[in-house]
């Protein structure tokens, strides 16, 4: 399988780049002019981090199904898995766990920094900052390994600089430069994860074909089509019949490959519009104009949907 991460150095940057959103929505809610829009903004972007968050719980289940499938092929087709290829989805499996927890606990930020826009208790915005600036501590002991990396930290030491004295016109700025490294990053991870999908995809649908060829399917569920209309159901599966149908389960099966594909690109692309549009919004809130749109960006029902398809399986 191929290593869909190689090193923890995106996780850092993802973290440093969304506890740097935190704080720009801290700082916009708490001093912006028009407090409805500020309100909105928050209130879409914990919709957006939610989807966010289902996003990579839905690609913990792929891995967690890949594996499966690695197992099956090793007891069915003597098919080797690796003590390597078996730590490599497990490091992968953790460092999404982390991703969920993180798009999950900023999607509980946003939503209740939205509550705090007619608040003008400074008391409650230093509290709030405190407690994410702790988190972002947490990140000083690694060294940044790229370009990108280095220009969040920037930022986010202007940002926190901003914030602790108050000057909400300079923290807006360094805001902006973080909503887009975090944008830019689920941009630069999205190979990674298409390749978790490609790999269980593939790796699912010719285990299912090897089954089928071996008369291990039950066919039977093709003939639905014509017995439904009628409230008949197929019976136990006849040999023969089974056998004939092999071709039409083949059929169905590449048919199914494509359309899973299809599928995940989609709410992959779903999801980083719905970043991007989701921070445009926010600079617009950061530089005192209207907003337009105060529904969460619509790709996001995208996302939900694939992610709600692929945990049902």
């Amino acid at each position: 399988m191929p290593s869909p991460v190689r090193s923890y150095a995106a996780i850092f940057q993802i973290r440093a780049a969304i506890a740097a959103v935190c704080f720009g929505c801290l700082v916009l809610i708490a001093g912006c002019k028009t407090s409805e829009d500020a309100a909105a903004a928050a209130t879409q972007m914990s919709a957006t981090a939610k989807s966010l968050s289902d996003y990579y719980a839905a690609l913990s289940t792929i891995l967690s199904d890949t594996d499966r499938i690695y197992s099956l092929n090793e007891t069915l087709y003597s098919k080797p898995y690796s003590a390597e290829s078996r730590q490599e989805l497990k490091t992968t499996q953790a460092e999404l766990a982390k991703r969920i927890t993180l798009a999950a606990d900023l999607s509980t930020l946003a939503g209740s920094f939205a509550k705090l826009t007619s608040s003008t208790a400074p008391a409650d915005v230093a509290a709030a900052g405190n407690n994410l600036e702790t988190e972002v501590d947490s990140l000083a002991s690694y060294n940044a390994s790229t370009g990108e990396q280095n220009a969040i930290k920037s930022a986010l030491q202007l940002l926190v600089e901003a914030v602790q004295a108050h000057k909400e016109h300079e923290a807006a700025q360094a805001m902006d430069s973080l909503a887009s490294g975090l944008s830019a990053l689920f941009d630069k991870e999205a190979p990674s994860w298409k390749s978790v999908d490609d790999v269980y995809v593939q790796l699912a649908a010719t285990l299912a074909r090897n089954l089928a060829d071996q008369n291990a399917v039950d066919n039977s569920a093709m003939l639905k089509p014509a017995l439904d209309p009628f409230g008949l159901a197929p019976s136990v599966p006849v040999p023969d019949l089974n056998t004939k149908l092999v071709a039409l389960a083949k059929q169905q099966i590449s048919a199914r490959q494509a359309a899973l594909i299809s599928s995940y690109g989609n709410a992959a692309d779903a999801m980083s519009k719905s970043l991007q549009e989701m921070l445009q919004r926010i600079h617009m809130v950061a530089t005192d104009k209207p907003m337009a749109f105060r529904i969460p960006p619509l790709t996001v029902t995208t996302v939900e949907q694939w992610a709600t398809e692929v945990q049902s399986h």
